[in-house]
């Protein structure tokens, strides 16, 4: 579906067809970009891949401002690859204090909200390549444009707009059941939001398994 669809669909089934509209197109742009984008958040559906050519000295580096979640990170060096783990600053302070200032290859990662910390400076040039989840890079504005994530998610996307627009203080539109309803149907569908610190601190620390071959 692109906007012009969503936007209609939502104003038949609210009933929302007056002249005007209680609910301006440029406010349901708004809150249709507010709500792929909570639902990017929620159940990490688009996913970006990363490259950056490490040289030595490298240590800490700035990730686009979309990414919001590093599953998975390796660094491939003279031909071999070598797999990162996530950590945490209390992780790395435990098993060695020093590892801020120790030059080796690295063997684990820190994701900050805009950056990410290698627990060792780099040694040699190599390639670090990330596997991540992002927000949705770009906004729709025109009738025509289509939500980044997969369509079978789109009318989903109405459960959060119902939340926002009956949640405005108006004696017409204003409803807090309404509102409620809304955002039990797109939370059902898309999951709760993760708390600012909760995503990253849980796949730190998520155990870490060697997969033993024959």
């Amino acid at each position: 579906m692109n906007l012009g669809e969503l936007i209609d669909d939502f104003r038949q089934d609210e009933m929302d067809d007056g002249n005007p509209p209680f609910n301006s197109d440029q406010k349901l742009t708004r809150l249709f970009n507010e709500a792929e984008e909570e639902a990017a958040i929620r159940s990490n559906l688009l996913r970006k891949t990363l490259d950056f050519q490490l040289v030595a000295g490298d240590f800490e580096l700035d990730l686009p401002p979309e990414i919001i979640e590093i599953r998975t990170a390796r660094i491939v060096e003279d031909g071999q690859t070598y797999h990162l783990n996530p950590t945490d600053r209390h992780e790395q302070d435990r098993l060695y204090r020093n590892w801020r200032d120790a030059t080796a290859r690295p063997t684990a990662f820190i994701h900050d909200d805009k950056s990410l910390t290698l627990n060792r400076i780099v040694e040699t040039a190599s390639v670090l390549y990330l596997e991540c989840y992002r927000l949705p890079e770009n906004k729709m504005a025109d009738d025509s444009d289509e939500p980044e994530i997969a369509a079978t998610h789109h009318r989903k996307l109405s459960g959060w707009v119902r939340f926002r627009a009956y949640s405005t203080p108006d004696a017409d539109f204003g409803d807090k059941t309404k509102a409620a309803q809304g955002l039990a149907d797109f939370e059902d569908y898309f999951g709760h939001r993760p708390r600012a610190d909760n995503r990253r601190a849980n796949n730190a620390n998520r155990p870490h398994r060697v997969k033993a071959h024959p």
